[in-house]
């Protein structure tokens, strides 16, 4: 089998886990492809149910046929012991070499830093003052200090060689005691790996391109965005970018990486649907995919059989001194009947039930009926349930022989010993599920078989499903050269495991695998994010990257960019006196493009500098949605309120309250800006039409009601003034109105509203 390198290719990121795709190329030995081909180095925690394989070049004909997982064992190499140990000798000499020297050093350097003047001593009569040496002072100074330099430089020089002696020889030790073949064996990778079987083709000169595409988990993305403005906030840049965190046992370097949203554990497959027709019945046609065994299926072994060596029969048991307590099967009483000895004798000779049975030893059952009886033959499954030597057969298979011959014997037939009947009885398994289903029932009588045969019977799905099935070995005599369905319990990676004969725990490897990859959803995403499962629930959308990317197996986020959107900004400033004396910024985005955006943040950039991290909510085609991006101290606002009441109406039976609100605005920015000023007008309510009135008397200039945007919430009575205001400009902004309520009345909190 020949192993072919690989190279990771291509990833696709989905919501939870990650599709890779590797490309390997086969080389043609002697003008011919290799029938089998094996790649290695997959990750250990791929689904080995995704595997898929295709040609994406080579001669014509040449298709996959087969693929199945297994496991690869990566061993350190060995090491060379001799040269292992003079190498440690000799980093031990370097050590000693260079902890003497840093010793003669430092012996030298606390001499020199011992080097101080010294002064004569003086008479206590001596008054006449001397000259003080500054000359010599100034010389030993200097010569203490250039020494000191220079020895100082010598020790940090040492002392970085002294520990890199100490690393080199930690390094040789443990290079030594790695060097056993326990410590290399517990130093050993378990990967993944996928046997391909291509369809061999005669006068092949060129290589051919094989892709491997697989599913692994511990994987996941989050949208994120880049938006660049100037200070004009005029126009501007919106990037988006994908968050990336994977833990799936291998490094994404140099891939073409996309990102999408849709479920990659979601069933794909098309559905079938049935036609219903109105007439006489007709028979389902055949299942595709289902052949019936050929004739003649059991000739194809007699070859087989006649070489096979006819298996010794056991010698007989060598007799005991001592009875020894042997086990028969009894049939256990009824609460409601009274077994005597009689009734005793004619059970241990009638043929056993082959339910409600219990162990009873030679001594019980002789202390129960006073004399021993013989032990009953067995019966096996085959009396219950006879085989058939091929689905259709109608003759009786060999499993009924012993029962047939116990009938015809009388009371001093010798029932089969009980290793006889346990071997008989473990070589008679039952029929699998699917040609259970074929053979419509147990029995094989002849008339069963010829309506058996006259019907068309249709498989069962487990003979359909050829991934789960297997050939039955050519010693089963009732079952060879058919597939049937493998135990549920016999797993594809069972079966490569028992391909590894490497002492390796591969069991813990693939649950540490597992545990590692459930921990990547213990990671806090970045601030402001959100799952593209939640906000895309209703579609699935795909992004490809610009260019190819990194992404290492650590467990960490990883930022890489995915592609510029063309989008269209405009620049608006919103202002709610009412509720806060400031204006905000804010830029309305429209996506322009035939995909949507995702929900989640957005890092904006006013000019050179980071401005803030805003939210931004999910975005379909041509939509619109405003983007907030803090105070805008340069624009100043003053709101001014007056409030009337009076008697109106006719013989003064109603309140009238006017309000009177003027806003003051003032640009003090060098462009032009357009500023929304929002204010709120009672609202009345539901029912209360003919008592309440609200009348706008004057508003200088006009305003209008304010249409929120997508994702905005309604607010009832709003109102916008939608003002142009140049460098330097001031405006004022005015509107009054009335609210007309019965005199016997009054408004909830007080009258005033402003």
């Amino acid at each position: 089998m020949l192993v072919v390198p690989s190279i990771l290719e291509a990833v696709t990121v989905h919501a939870e886990g990650a599709l890779c795709t590797r490309v390997a190329t086969v080389q043609a030995e002697g003008g011919r492809l290799p029938t089998q081909v094996r790649i290695n180095g997959l990750p250990l925690s791929l689904r080995s149910g995704s595997l898929r394989a295709s040609v994406l070049q080579g001669p014509p004909g040449l298709a996959v046929r087969d693929i199945r997982p297994a496991f690869d064992v990566q061993l350190p190499a060995e090491v060379d012991v001799p040269a292992e140990q003079r190498a440690l000798e000799a980093a031990r000499a370097r050590h000693t070499e260079v902890s003497a020297a840093l010793s003669v050093l430092q012996r030298e350097l606390r001499s020199v830093m011992k080097l101080t003047p010294t002064f004569p001593s003086r008479k206590k009569d001596e008054l006449q003052p001397r000259d003080a040496p500054v000359s010599a002072l100034l010389s030993l100074a200097s010569l203490v200090d250039s020494e000191l330099a220079t020895l100082l430089a010598k020790k940090l020089d040492l002392e970085r060689q002294q520990r890199d002696a100490d690393a080199e020889v930690t390094l040789r030790k443990q290079r030594l005691q790695e060097a056993s073949s326990t410590a290399r064996g517990q130093r050993a990778r378990v990967y993944r790996a996928a046997i391909l079987t291509l369809a061999g083709l005669p006068g092949v000169e060129h290589p051919a391109k094989l892709a491997l595409e697989y599913a692994v988990p511990g994987a996941r993305w989050v949208p994120t965005y880049d938006l660049r403005l100037p200070r004009t906030l005029e126009e501007g840049t919106l990037r988006m970018r994908a968050s990336v965190l994977q833990r799936t046992g291998e490094d994404w370097t140099g891939v073409k990486l996309s990102v999408s949203t849709a479920d990659l554990e979601r069933r794909a497959e098309v559905p079938e649907l049935k036609a219903l027709r109105i007439g006489r019945r007709q028979p389902p046609p055949a299942r595709s995919g289902w052949r019936e065994p050929p004739p003649g299926l059991d000739e194809l072994f007699a070859g087989f059989d006649a070489t096979r060596v006819p298996a010794k029969p056991a010698p007989p048991p060598l007799p005991k001194p001592q009875l020894q307590p042997q086990h028969v099967l009894l049939e256990e009483p009824s609460d409601d009947e009274d077994f005597g000895a009689p009734e005793m004798e004619e059970m241990s000779k009638a043929e056993p039930m082959p339910e409600r049975r219990r162990s009873v030893s030679k001594e019980d059952h002789m202390s129960t009926t006073g004399s021993f009886a013989a032990p009953p033959p067995a019966a096996g499954p085959a009396a219950a349930m006879p085989m058939m030597s091929r689905p259709g057969s109608a003759a009786p298979s060999r499993a009924m022989a012993p029962n047939n011959k116990m009938k015809k014997g009388g009371r001093g037939s010798a029932p089969p010993p009980m290793a006889e009947a346990a071997d008989e009885e473990s070589s008679m398994e039952p029929p699998a599920e699917g040609y259970r289903d074929l053979l419509g029932g147990s029995g094989g009588g002849g008339a069963a078989a010829e309506e058996r045969q006259a019907s068309r019977l249709e498989p069962s799905d487990a003979l359909l499903d050829y991934d789960r099935l297997e050939l039955a070995p050519a010693e089963d005599s009732s079952a060879r050269g058919r597939l049937r369905p493998r135990p549920a319990y016999v797993t594809r990676e069972l079966l490569a495991l028992a391909a590894v004969h490497v002492h390796i725990d591969i069991t813990t490897l693939v649950a540490m695998s597992e545990q590692e990859v459930s921990n990547i959803w213990l990671a806090p995403p970045p601030a402001w994010s959100v799952p593209p499962r939640q906000s895309s629930p209703h579609f699935d959308a795909r992004f490809d990257m610009e260019t190819r990317a990194d992404v290492p197996s650590d467990g960490t986020w990883h930022t890489v960019p995915v592609l510029s959107v063309p989008v269209g900004l405009s620049a608006e400033y919103v202002c709610v006196p009412s509720v806060e004396t400031r204006a905000f910024r804010t830029v309305r985005v429209e996506n322009r493009t035939p995909y949507p955006l995702l929900a989640g943040p957005v890092d904006v950039t006013l000019g050179d500098e980071f401005l803030m991290t805003s939210p931004l909510p999910t975005m379909a085609p041509g939509a619109t949605q405003r983007l907030g991006l803090g105070v805008e101290e340069s624009i100043k606002v003053a709101r001014n309120t007056r409030f009337d009441e009076a008697t109106g109406g006719i013989f003064g039976g109603a309140t009238m309250l006017t309000h009177h609100v003027s806003v003051e605005l003032a640009n003090r920015l060098t462009n032009r800006v357009l500023v929304e000023v929002c204010e709120r007008v009672p609202a009345v309510p539901t029912g209360s039409e003919k008592d309440i009135k609200v009348e706008e008397t004057e508003v200088a200039p006009l305003w209008q009601k304010r249409t929120p945007l997508p994702g905005e919430t309604q607010v009832e009575g709003e109102r916008a003034w939608r003002v142009v205001l140049q460098p330097g400009e001031a405006q004022t902004l005015k509107a009054t109105w009335t609210v007309k309520i019965p005199a016997s009345k009054m408004l909830g909190g007080g009258n005033r509203r402003t």
